[in-house]
């Protein structure tokens, strides 16, 4: 009997010791294959669509950087100067603009190599970075004949350059159609993630259920009992074992959000502090009135709703969850109703006048973009003493956007400022002083504008002021080939 029970109990030791080291090889591998789809889903999520949306937000800024060249060759010809000139600051805007972008790309294109990829992921990314590499050559060049075209313009040589012109326009075609095949190559590389990932998934699915089915095997010998709780303590460790991935997901995403709001907060939140405690010692010594210093107060708490708003704006933004609600609405309703809102309390010395076109039903997320509105017109406000701020609209049906422009007869915009005027923080005033504002506005304008897939700028007039213009897609696209068919069309 004793010697039956010692057998017994080896006998379970060793299927229990079997059953373990099959449940470890089991978690083993779910844990690797788990690995590496997670990888490759990250590459997706992270670098690829991101590196996909970029290329069409380039091929957005280089059609427009070819309408400006091919506006700015018609105005040269029909001698209209003025026309001319503001082409040319938006070809050279939409330049800026295209080497931001590719700059992007680059830098994510980059990161690939951190992540452990297969042969054929590897493969199809060094084609995406070499055709990368080629369009940007190619727009280099490009910007140097047109640049060498608007020289001669402005010298007055304007004869014999029809052969340099011809030259820009067909590398104006071979940079649209490098970017749409180097859309192709962006697709491929997903296909091929995607591939990857339902291969892992397969190749899990059969490995688990084969060592499933040998540790039911095994665990029958040792009776139901046992077998029922084997299966719920697998159960139990892959339900931990996911809770905890997740959890410590979200963990690293929250502390990511924590650093970056810390890191604004402090820098913003103190300015409206400051005098908040000033009206309080004032009142406490009886230098001002109670009413006076909560008039005082209640104006500050305001502007700290403001930048606490505004910073949680830029921390959505930054962190890539700034979420807009589509809708379809009229444009120019907007901008009466906006601009009628602020006729009400506007100094007698200043007008705002509007040009809109109306007719049109525009599809965006109405909120913000009366945001970017507000904020801009804020802006002319803040720097005109006297005058008219004129606010136009216009739209392009053939070549579906929509363009709106606020000028001002203000102070202008200081030359050290403008290439960065629209990132954070940025509040120096045309003589070295500092503007009364946070610093974000235009940053958060610029942004909400791209997130549309518009394109935001701005440029001192000749005589006085400064002006800005946006343009957003009338209707929404979803990437450069649909984009490039409706121009064509």
């Amino acid at each position: 009997m004793e010697n039956r029970k010692t057998s017994t109990s080896l006998r379970i030791g060793i299927s229990v010791s079997m059953i373990i080291m099959m449940l470890g090889l089991a978690l083993f591998l779910n844990a690797f294959t788990t690995y590496e789809i997670t990888n490759q889903m990250k590459i997706l999520s992270d670098l690829n669509m991101p590196v996909g949306q970029g290329i069409t937000r380039a091929y957005v800024i280089q059609q427009m950087q070819q309408n400006s060249f091919e506006d700015a060759i018609t105005y040269q010809k029909l001698d209209s100067q003025k026309n001319y000139e503001l082409s040319k600051i938006q070809f050279e805007s939409y330049n800026n603009e295209w080497n931001y972008e590719v700059k992007k790309i680059k830098n994510l294109a980059d990161t690939f190599p951190n992540y452990d990829l297969d042969n054929d992921t590897a493969r199809d990314l060094g084609i995406m970075s070499t055709n990368l590499n080629e369009i940007e050559s190619t727009h280099l060049q490009y910007t140097q004949k047109a640049s060498q075209i608007f020289d001669a313009y402005d010298n007055g040589q304007t004869n014999d350059l029809t052969p340099i012109v011809t030259a820009v326009k067909a590398q104006q075609n071979q940079i649209s159609l490098k970017t749409i095949l180097l859309d192709d190559e962006v697709q491929k590389l997903t296909d091929s993630l995607n591939a990857g990932v339902e291969e892992s998934k397969q190749k899990s699915f059969t490995l688990q259920m084969i060592i499933i089915t040998s540790t039911g095997i095994m665990s029958l010998a040792l009776g139901y009992f046992l077998n029922l709780i084997n299966k719920d303590l697998v159960q139990e460790v892959i339900k931990k074992t996911r809770s905890l991935q997740k959890a410590n997901r979200k963990l690293e995403r929250m502390n990511v959000l924590k650093d970056d709001f810390i890191n604004i907060a402090s820098h913003e939140l103190k300015s409206p502090l400051h005098p908040i405690y000033g009206f309080v010692e004032l009142a406490r010594n009886g230098d001002i009135g109670s009413e006076e210093a909560l008039a005082g107060i209640s104006k500050q708490a305001r502007q700290l709703e403001e930048v606490a708003n505004r910073i949680l704006d830029v921390s959505r933004i930054d962190n890539g969850i700034l979420h807009l609600s589509y809708e379809k609405f009229s444009l120019s309703d907007l901008l009466i109703e906006i601009t009628s809102s602020y006729r009400f309390n506007l100094d007698e010395k200043i007008k705002i006048e509007t040009a809109l076109e109306k007719g049109i039903d525009i599809e965006a997320d109405r909120v913000r973009i009366g945001q970017v509105i507000r904020n801009l017109l804020n802006n002319a406000l803040k720097f005109t003493e006297k005058g008219n701020i004129k606010v136009i609209m216009q739209y392009n049906m053939q070549k579906n956007f929509v363009e709106v422009t606020i000028s001002d007869n203000g102070h202008g915009i200081h030359p050290d400022i403008l290439p960065n005027l629209f990132n954070k923080f940025i509040t120096k005033g045309p003589k070295a002083e500092s503007w009364n504002g946070n610093g974000l506005g235009l940053y958060l304008s610029r942004e909400i504008i791209n997130v549309h897939g518009g394109h935001i700028f701005a440029y001192n007039n000749k005589d006085v002021g400064a002006t800005f213009k946006f343009t957003i897609p009338i209707m929404k696209h979803l990437n450069a080939k649909e984009l490039h068919q409706k121009m064509m069309n």
